[in-house]
């Protein structure tokens, strides 16, 4: 019996990866949980609980011996036979027994009952399960922000995704799945994880993972591109449309090194990497700028820029593109221009070089008609004086210019006299 102990003690340490010790503990709950059950049913529930009996295993792996023993206290006058020895009864075990201390006497588990020792088992596997979250949580603590591996093995009826990671399991919430992904059972992808909860009580630890998060990109860049990751290149700005379109501003720390040719890659391969890795969204890898007016032209790459409008007090801007162009810059349903306005921070207007100057010729019009109203506005005494004090202006100029002309004929004549 103590062989078979032995044996199932290393199977469960070896299937669950514990310590024997934790789950020799485990071992000893049970079984102390078991013999209050059986043998000391008769104790109030208040002092059962300051007298609790201590079961301990001694575990010899060379041998193949496990022994279980329930630690009693030396009294003089036993009180509780569960709970307490006599101290002639206890030297016989520890020559140098003292009232008070504590002896350790052989727990056989042949005065188990049948369905005590199912009790047993039951506790042993509960504890050993919490031992269990408690070493996931430990492990997965850390790693949240990071992007793992799982592997899909199943879903629910509200449609989330359950995942099979290392040595846990881990939950794709429908609201964090993209909506043109599909998966396969038994499929592994890339997830990121945002979140993990404690468990509490029954439950187990929820590690929550996600496919639409932005930095789910962001890691898959450092992990793809070494120039990212060791710090060369540096990522700026990120915006996603998950499964559609994203944006990544880059800029480079190394004057040698073309940032967005080290994302790219030779023949396009990092890049395309990624884009599978994301069933198929399209990344724009744009050149981070200083300047605001470049920076906004950069986002609206592939499209071809004529000029940007700034207007800072309002933080828009106003775009000049051809007419060919307009779509391009747009995209489609809009998601061009709109990741272009969350990556730059300013609320961007397309018009067409048409459109602008339509806009002008509009505005000139509106000046002209605000002008002409203003000028027949105003009250006739006030337009006849202007009128008078310009002829009369006019009058003095003609006057002057005339005396100027006869005194320059008066002194030539005089000169050829």
């Amino acid at each position: 019996m103590s062989a078979d102990l032995v044996a199932l003690v290393q199977q469960i340490a070896k299937e669950k990866e514990l310590p024997l010790e934790e789950v020799l503990s485990a071992m000893c709950d049970g079984i102390r949980h078991a013999y209050e059950k059986q043998f000391i049913r008769e104790i109030g529930r208040q002092k059962r609980k300051r007298l609790r009996p201590r079961v301990v295993a001694i575990l010899d792996l060379e041998n193949k011996i496990l022994k279980l023993a329930l630690e009693k206290t030396v009294v003089e006058n036993v009180m509780n036979p569960h709970l307490e020895i006599d101290i002639e009864e206890a030297r016989k075990i520890d020559p140098e027994a003292q009232v008070g201390m504590r002896v350790r006497v052989d727990l056989p588990l042949s005065d188990f009952s049948r369905s005590t020792m199912q009790l047993a088992r039951q506790r042993m596997q509960e504890r050993i399960r919490e031992i269990e979250q408690r070493r996931v949580y430990e492990l997965y603590k850390d790693q949240v922000n990071t992007v793992v591996v799982g592997q899909v093995t199943r879903w629910d009826s509200y449609g989330n995704i359950y995942l099979t990671l290392d040595r846990a399991e881990a939950l794709l919430p429908r609201r964090e799945q993209v909506p043109t992904e599909s998966f396969q059972k038994g499929e592994r992808i890339r997830v990121y994880i945002y979140e993990i909860r404690k468990p509490t009580g029954s439950t187990e630890p929820i590690i929550l993972v996600s496919r639409t998060h932005k930095e789910l990109l962001r890691k898959i860049l450092e992990s793809e591109v070494p120039e990212i990751r060791e710090g060369f290149v540096e990522i700026k700005g990120l915006v996603r449309d998950p499964g559609y379109r994203s944006k990544v501003a880059v800029s480079s720390k190394d004057p040698t090194i073309d940032p967005i040719g080290a994302c790219v890659g030779q023949q396009s391969k990092r890049i395309n990497s990624i884009t599978q890795e994301l069933k198929g969204e399209r990344i724009d890898i744009i050149l981070w700028s200083s300047d605001e007016a470049e920076f906004i032209t950069n986002s609206l790459s592939p499209a071809k820029i004529e000029a940007v409008i700034m207007n800072y007090d309002e933080r828009t801007a106003t775009v000049v593109v051809n007419e060919d162009q307009l779509s391009l810059a747009i995209g489609k349903q809009g998601r061009n221009v709109s990741l272009a306005a969350r990556l730059t921070g300013w609320r961007i207007d397309i018009r067409t070089t048409r459109q602008l100057g339509h806009e002008v010729e509009i505005e000139q019009a509106s000046r002209q008609e605000v002008a002409l109203v203003s000028d027949t506005s105003e009250s006739p005494d006030e337009s006849s004086d202007e009128v008078k004090s310009e002829a009369e202006t006019q009058l003095v100029s003609i006057k002057t210019s005339m005396e100027a002309v006869e005194s320059s004929v008066e002194t030539e004549t005089a000169e050829r006299a």
